[in-house]
């Protein structure tokens, strides 16, 4: 009778990542996969909350949403840059193609709850100043709006740049059938990326910021 090894005292066995405990701003209670993913969700709360008013539960709701789509974002990127999942397991070709394609979609939809909580938020803080008094408050909440845009261009621009350096070793580590397989089968194409996708995300950010709490400050 052949003798069955448990799978902890095999060569290469590696012990499943434990799980951490984080809870979202509107309170409930979700596991990420490692103490870096934890770290990194909390600081993102801390600070959205700290630059931020948030007062109803819908807006707390899509604010779970948002960290938890950078979390994968976060996730992808670190995967993809190091060619190798926590486990330590290589990623193929074909994950390395459906976690940038995931990227592209995951940034689409944090672009769009970004924009629908600036939105709600100068509709609340829309208010008629009458008084000296009032007046610097604007001017003190103004200067604290610009300052959350240029935070919000700082944490896009470090995204897009996590995911050109991903698409770059990428690229470097393929032969010619998989640099066609993930879409990139010359720098050029790369280039084109960056202009086609980069530049454009990056200058979202601004314009959507210019035509939402920027276009009342002269109203």
């Amino acid at each position: 009778m052949t003798a069955v090894i448990p799978a902890s005292m095999q060569v290469g066995y590696q012990p499943p990542p434990s799980l951490f405990d984080v809870t979202t701003p509107s309170g409930q209670s979700i596991e990420v996969l490692c103490e870096a993913e934890r770290d990194f969700y909390r600081g993102q709360q801390a600070s959205y909350m700290a630059q931020n008013k948030f007062t109803n539960t819908s807006d707390l709701l899509d604010l779970d949403r948002l960290i938890f789509l950078e979390l994968l974002i976060y996730r992808a990127t670190s995967w993809i840059g190091r060619g190798q999942d926590y486990d330590g397991m290589t990623l193929t070709v074909t994950a390395e193609v459906a976690q940038r394609r995931s990227l592209k979609e995951t940034s689409a939809l944090i672009s769009v709850i970004k924009n629908d909580l600036g939105l709600t938020k100068s509709q609340r803080d829309r208010d008629a100043y009458e008084s000296v008094g009032a007046y610097i408050t604007q001017l003190k909440q103004r200067a604290r709006s610009f300052g959350v845009h240029r935070e919000k261009q700082v944490a896009t621009g470090i995204t897009l740049c996590k995911q050109l350096f991903a698409i770059i070793g990428a690229y470097d580590r393929s032969d010619e059938v998989e640099k066609r397989k993930i879409g990139f089968e010359n720098a050029g194409e790369i280039l084109d990326w960056v202009r086609e996708i980069m530049i454009p995300e990056f200058d979202a950010v601004d314009a959507a910021f210019i035509n939402s709490t920027q276009r009342y400050w002269n109203e």
